[in-house]
């Protein structure tokens, strides 16, 4: 999805910071759409709940921009049509 985000070709030295943000969504959607504790999120990607929490601050804050705000939105509802609403259904 960020690849047919991107408006323009991803550089090397794009690279690691566009890792860094595709994690920061990802940790932010798996908090705020599926609703994970920042601790397990932080166990999952090998970070610390600190760094979860960084994370959903700098998504939160990048939402203001209407383009990202629209990718951030879209990759949700990918997340929920995959995964369902959080707390929906029986967990055997």
């Amino acid at each position: 999805m960020t690849a047919m985000a991107s408006d323009r070709p991803l550089w090397r030295r794009d690279s690691r910071r566009s890792t860094c943000h595709v994690r920061q969504i990802a940790m932010y959607v798996c908090h705020v759409v599926l609703r994970l504790s920042q601790a397990d999120i932080g166990v999952a990607f090998g970070r610390d709940r600190t760094t979860v929490g960084h994370a959903c601050n700098r998504v939160e804050d990048r939402r203001d921009d209407v383009a990202f705000d629209a990718f951030v939105s879209a990759v949700e509802r990918v997340v929920l049509s995959v995964f369902g609403p959080a707390g929906i259904g029986s967990h055997e």
